[in-house]
């Protein structure tokens, strides 16, 4: 396997793998952002759902450079900028649903009359789900700059 083909397969891997890390960091986010046991050490609050979602960010950043650095497959600054901006986008409109869901009020109705109970629902606040489209421009930019490289052609 020449180099020129090694860096290229090792590049589409790397994709994937950051593909992977990022579903797997959303599923954990969402995880510990509805964790009650968490919500007794650390009251729920807006800090909190932003420190972990930084956090979060931080690691994809950090586990796309470092194995493009390991790969030896880093395809320039602006390039990977535009991918991890893209990606981070993508993170941002998964996530703030979940983040910040909308509150729905369920009315239980009971055999017993006025012994109705009312149980406060969080549900995903999609309103958030268009902004990972903007990731799209970023993405497919990022796409163009890399394949006008020289090892690509």
């Amino acid at each position: 396997m020449s180099l020129e083909v090694a860096k290229r397969s090792g590049f589409v891997l790397r994709m994937l793998s950051l593909m992977a890390f990022s579903c797997m960091i959303l599923f954990a986010g969402i995880v510990v952002i509805q964790n009650e046991e968490l919500g007794k050490l650390v009251p729920p609050s807006t800090a909190r759902t932003l420190s972990i979602f930084f956090a979060y960010i931080v690691a994809m950043i950090t586990f796309n450079y470092t194995l493009a650095a390991r790969g030896r497959n880093f395809m320039g600054w602006k390039n990977e900028a535009l991918i991890m901006i893209g990606f981070v986008i993508a993170f941002v409109g998964i996530f703030l649903p979940h983040a910040f869901p909308a509150s729905q009020v369920i009315v239980t109705e009971s055999w017993v009359p006025f012994s109705s109970k009312e149980v406060a629902h969080l549900k995903p606040n999609w309103a958030y789900m268009p902004v990972s489209f903007i990731a799209v421009p970023f993405i497919y930019k990022a796409w163009l700059g890399i394949r006008a490289m020289p090892l690509w052609k």
